[in-house]
């Protein structure tokens, strides 16, 4: 467990489950006591109790789904914490035809087609999917896909020069250790990665 916050949303889960527990049983009690002591098997204040009871759980069923698992991560603002990290590149001379690239791209078949990247940094080998990564070749660094993210200019301009456009960043968001992402499960929880991949140009790039 990341944080022991998450301990409240999983009481708060736990108490879901037991409401809608007791909830069921109570409808039936009263649907039985209605029957033998009314002989009837429908009354409106029996619905009225049981509509209250069912919209009440609703509502506490649906503030948690939301909270568990719809959260928009851009939309939580200090309830995250981001922290981003930049590494050389590696260039790959090994596939013996005398070429050197930095990435190498795979690209699936299907309705949504997804790409995947393969890069090298110092003793590492990393491959990361198009749906939560892009490459940057060119004068810009930064495209449009790594534009939603922050970014350090300042180290994005130095990586540049330093490396001869040929680096990697990383982003990373992560859900602060709190109550209220506690709620949510959340708590000191990794909620996304971003990886932007950086090449002089798209001679760099090889596909597989």
């Amino acid at each position: 467990m990341k944080s022991t916050w998450n301990l409240v949303g999983m009481a708060l889960w736990l108490l879901v489950l037991v409401t809608l527990v007791w909830m069921v049983h109570d409808m039936r009690v009263r649907r039985i006591r209605l029957i033998v002591k009314e002989h009837h098997s429908f009354s409106w204040r029996n619905f009225t109790i049981s509509t209250i009871e069912l919209v009440v759980w609703l509502l506490f069923f649906g503030g948690m789904s939301y909270t568990t698992f719809f959260q928009n991560v851009n939309q939580l603002g200090d309830r995250v914490s981001q922290t981003t990290r930049y590494e050389p590149l590696v260039i790959n001379t090994g596939n013996g035809n005398g070429s050197a690239y930095y990435v190498t791209v795979n690209n699936s078949t299907g309705k949504k087609p997804v790409q995947t990247y393969t890069y090298l940094t110092e003793g590492e080998k990393y491959q990361v999917s198009s749906t939560d990564a892009t490459v940057s070749a060119g004068k810009k660094a930064i495209n449009l896909p790594a534009s939603a993210y922050t970014w350090d200019t300042k180290k994005v301009a130095k990586y540049d020069q330093r490396h001869q456009r040929a680096w990697v960043g990383v982003i990373e968001t992560t859900y602060k250790k709190s109550f209220v992402n506690g709620i949510g499960l959340h708590a000191g929880r990794l909620a996304n990665r971003f990886t932007l991949i950086r090449i002089p140009d798209h001679s760099f790039m090889q596909s597989e």
